[in-house]
């Protein structure tokens, strides 16, 4: 997009136009607009709620579907920066309610995540055990590794609901925990039926992000053909 805009020579009002669209579009798949990236976390969570209800997991199912969401992370991260922007950063101007809403959001999550945490401590002094020990260990790393993930890349708002439910069971998952009986797992399995819902819409919402950004980069192209 840069070169789009720094090597076109005698600009029109029209043409200036058309790249001030151009780039406005653009910069949306810096932030809001993820495209694969709402497809592959939508269709993640669909994933593991079935798996969750239809398959006897192992240990090796249980650390490969914990550890899914962060390879979702990553993967949009990754189709964001070299696919999405891949004609050059350009920002999404943000709205000036964004930063105190996301700060909000993290800190309840922080707040959340600490009561939890303080709930397997307690669990964990009223009856030690190693094993017990090591899970809750699990558990409490990626309960507080929570809020940063939320406030670093979970921005957007299909992005939020998904991320959190996702990662909250991954911490059930890898720290071997049950996932019927305690407070904790109905909690979950709760806000998985709320984020499921929302799901629902995110996939059909990233499939046509991606469409536009087809259609986007066939009119930048056409446009430094034009030059």
């Amino acid at each position: 997009m840069n070169e789009l805009v720094t090597d076109y020579s005698g600009p029109t009002p029209k043409n200036l136009k058309e790249i001030a669209d151009l780039t406005r579009k653009y910069a949306r798949f810096s932030k809001d607009a993820v495209g694969l990236g709402h497809v592959i976390g939508g269709g993640l969570l669909f994933l593991s709620v079935y798996l969750l209800h239809h398959v006897q997991l192992g240990i090796l199912g249980r650390l490969l579907l914990g550890a899914a969401p962060f390879g979702w992370i990553f993967a949009k991260e990754w189709l964001r920066e070299h696919y999405y922007q891949s004609s050059g950063r350009v920002e999404q101007r943000r709205r000036f309610w964004e930063n105190p809403l996301q700060g909000l959001l993290a800190g309840v999550i922080a707040l959340i995540s600490l009561t939890a945490t303080g709930f397997v401590i307690y669990s964990l002094l009223k009856s030690f055990s190693w094993g017990l020990l090591m899970s809750s260990l699990i558990y409490v790393a990626v309960l507080l590794a929570l809020p940063f993930v939320v406030w670093r890349y979970l921005r957007a708002p299909y992005e939020f609901v998904v991320g959190v439910a996702l990662i909250s069971l991954s911490a059930i998952l890898l720290s071997g925990s049950p996932l019927a009986g305690s407070p904790r797992a109905i909690l979950i399995r709760s806000f998985l039926l709320i984020a499921q819902i929302v799901a629902l819409v995110m996939v059909p919402v990233g499939i046509e992000e991606h469409v536009q950004f087809l259609k986007l980069r066939r009119r930048m192209r056409a446009l430094k053909e034009r030059e």
